[in-house]
């Protein structure tokens, strides 16, 4: 039951998280909506990590390493899900009010 959407979700974290990564570094772009779509991409590479996290937990033979291991992915993967979409709004707001000022 969880291998299809393990693999699912690590499928379309990982695309969005190319995508993102390759659009915000485009010419010409605006620099806050640059960094909105880095904090899109900081999202993706979280949900990418707190998955290899989950699955660490989903082996039969549950040993210290593989716990310790899988707890720090599940801290830095939560972390950058956190952290990314706090600067994805922050910048969203950021670019929205200098659009408005503009236009």
């Amino acid at each position: 039951m969880w291998y299809p959407f393990f693999l699912t979700g690590m499928a379309a974290a990982l695309i969005l998280s190319v995508y993102f990564s390759i659009t915000a570094r485009q010419r010409g772009m605006h620099p806050l909506a640059s960094r909105m779509t880095l904090g899109k991409m900081n999202v993706s590479l979280g949900f990418v990590l707190t998955l290899l996290g989950i699955n660490q937990f989903t082996f039969e033979d549950l040993t210290t390493v593989r716990i310790v291991v899988a707890l720090i992915l599940l801290f830095v993967g939560l972390t950058n899900v956190l952290f990314g979409t706090r600067n994805y709004l922050r910048f969203r707001r950021e670019w929205l009010a200098t659009r408005n000022q503009n236009g």
